[in-house]
């Protein structure tokens, strides 16, 4: 039956072409779409006898519309059959059917927690991993209670990341294999436990447990003995807003006082350890770590104060450290620690650390050369008095790029992505790196001819090249410490409202900091203050963009 309808629609699509080939100019027939209604309507004749005998033959094909219907009757009525079906055996044992393990059923998954955790080889077909594939509820809410048998193991439900769950899908694990690196996935925790202390909502339960699914490398040299958390610099920044309020459902602009987490999802790490910012994925930890001397802050504010004892702060849980003394070499904040609640103190998430063999991963690394960004459609339709000249100003890049590609050979590697000063290249790039004659091949041409026809393509529909670079928004981690460690309630820092530091762009003074994917008017031109304080790089020392804790540049772009 959905054959019958899938035949009906191809046959309406090549009616529609046929039509539209044969329009006259500026006129496109619509005949196939009042067909869709039952209806007819008087056209032109085709220009072509040849065409017309083939429209007129496809369309005697067309089903009426009284057969459709009674065909959606048939679907729908068999679907009502099967969905009584599973609600009766909902509570059977189910079994994968040996037929549907086939190669193009199988997937590729990235290095991770989880895949290291259960040992699995990058050279070989593994089995402990399944994705299921949701079609029918009634079958899923089976599987998640009750698991399933494949090639005689058992399987159990796991976890569903963000992503997943938007798809319609979840991970199952061999139970075998499961019982033997839970502790090392969870640090311990129990869902006794957490239950046993008011439960936790089961979508964001879901997306903690997925975290040791994310790809990441294996962090060789982690130390959880030299980690705290601590809580979050938080502060309140004035400035104009638009006021929701949610009883009367208006919006008002005004002045008013508005809490910020400035380190939401951040913490640092000392320089000694990276020199570079990256996102961290340890058992229910997730965050970003940027790299900062908070050894060398505690020191010179000593050294400005004998009488007080700087660098003693306190965990989430009450207890002191002495930053310094204990050697801490990172700090997580309490918004990277998503199960904090369900531990009694950070010694216990230790010592299970230890006990279980639990790892950290990396992720996300800042590289050492950073390609350039994208402009998109959302970014440029946002730009609501954009000129004509600024829009040609705009358009610059992609059409040097287009003119030269075919002509200039470092445009040519340039699209290629065969440039040295990439960190990663395939073996194609690096044959075009090394031997640029490569280029000449009548293979690299065709290729070259496809790539202009695709970046023209892309080019109509927004995604310009522009000076632009993706990089990790970061927080005045000075004012931070001045936070912590000098116990000031509204740090000064070293960025005023509407300056950020960018060592990237030190020759802009003026920068457009914007948020991907585009949801509103996320254009936050801020002050590059990068070449005016020469300083600052003593602190800043990654190619992040940090912004100012007096700034609302958060809230626009969270």
């Amino acid at each position: 039956m959905r054959k019958q309808l899938h035949d009906n629609q191809q046959l309406l699509k090549e009616i529609e072409e046929l039509e539209s080939q044969n329009a006259p100019d500026g006129e496109v027939k619509d005949d196939a779409k009042h067909f869709r209604r039952g209806c007819e309507k008087q056209v032109d004749k085709p220009k072509h006898k040849k065409d017309a005998e083939s429209i007129e033959s496809k369309r005697s094909r067309l089903l009426p519309a009284s057969s459709i219907a009674e065909l959606n009757k048939r679907i729908q009525a068999t679907k009502n059959a099967l969905k009584a079906e599973i609600d009766h055996n909902i509570n059977i044992d189910r079994s994968v059917r040996a037929e549907a393990l086939v190669p193009s059923n199988i997937v590729s998954i990235f290095d991770s927690n989880l895949t290291r955790c259960l040992q699995m080889r990058s050279d070989a077909l593994n089995l402990d991993l399944v994705i299921v594939k949701v079609y029918y509820f009634g079958v899923a809410e089976n599987i998640i209670k009750r698991g399933f048998y494949m090639n005689g193991e058992h399987y159990v439900f796991f976890s569903a990341s963000a992503g997943q769950i938007r798809t319609k899908k979840f991970v199952a694990i061999k139970e075998s294999s499961f019982s033997n690196c839970w502790n090392a996935l969870t640090c311990g925790l129990t869902n006794e436990e957490i239950n046993a202390q008011g439960g936790i909502n089961i979508n964001k339960y879901l997306a903690y447990l997925a975290l040791c699914n994310s790809a990441t490398t294996l962090w060789e040299d982690f130390d959880i003995r030299r980690c705290i958390v601590i809580d979050d610099f938080e502060t309140l920044v004035h400035g104009t807003v638009d006021y929701i309020d949610e009883k009367k459902y208006t919006i008002e602009r005004k002045e008013m006082d508005i809490p910020i987490t400035h380190t939401d999802g951040c913490g640092m790490i000392l320089p000694q350890l990276s020199k570079v910012n990256f996102m961290v994925r340890a058992p229910w930890v997730k965050g970003l770590l940027a790299s900062f001397p908070f050894d060398k802050f505690i020191m010179e504010a000593k050294r400005r104060d004998k009488n007080r004892n700087y660098g003693i702060v306190k965990d989430i849980y009450g207890v002191e450290h002495n930053i310094l003394k204990e050697k801490i070499q990172v700090i997580f904040t309490k918004s990277m620690f998503k199960t904090y609640k369900y531990f009694p103190d950070w010694k216990t998430y230790q010592d299970n650390f230890i006990k279980y063999g639990c790892t950290a991963g990396k992720c996300n690394e800042e590289p050492r050369h950073i390609d350039n960004a994208k402009f998109n459609y959302q970014m440029l339709q946002t730009l609501t008095d954009l000129t004509d000249e600024e829009l040609t100003s705009l358009c610059e890049k992609t059409n040097r790029k287009l003119r030269d590609m075919t002509s200039d050979r470092e445009t040519m590697l340039q699209v290629f992505g065969a440039t040295k000063d990439r960190s990663t290249l395939n073996g194609f790039q690096k044959c075009l790196a090394y031997y640029p004659e490569l280029l000449q091949d009548p293979y690299c041409k065709s290729t070259l001819r496809d790539l202009k026809n695709s970046i023209e393509r892309r080019s109509l529909a927004g995604r310009l090249d522009i000076d632009g670079k993706y990089l990790f928004l970061i927080p005045d981690l000075y004012a931070a410490c001045e936070y912590w460690f000098c116990g000031q309630t509204t740090p000064r820092g070293l960025l005023a409202d509407g300056e950020v530091y960018c060592r990237v762009y030190d020759k802009n003074t003026e920068l457009d900091v914007l948020r991907s994917p585009h949801l509103y008017k996320e254009h936050a031109v801020r002050h590059n203050i990068a070449a005016e304080r020469t300083d600052m790089k003593y602190w800043y020392r990654t190619d992040g963009i940090y912004t100012s804790s007096f700034d609302l540049i958060s809230k626009i772009l969270q």
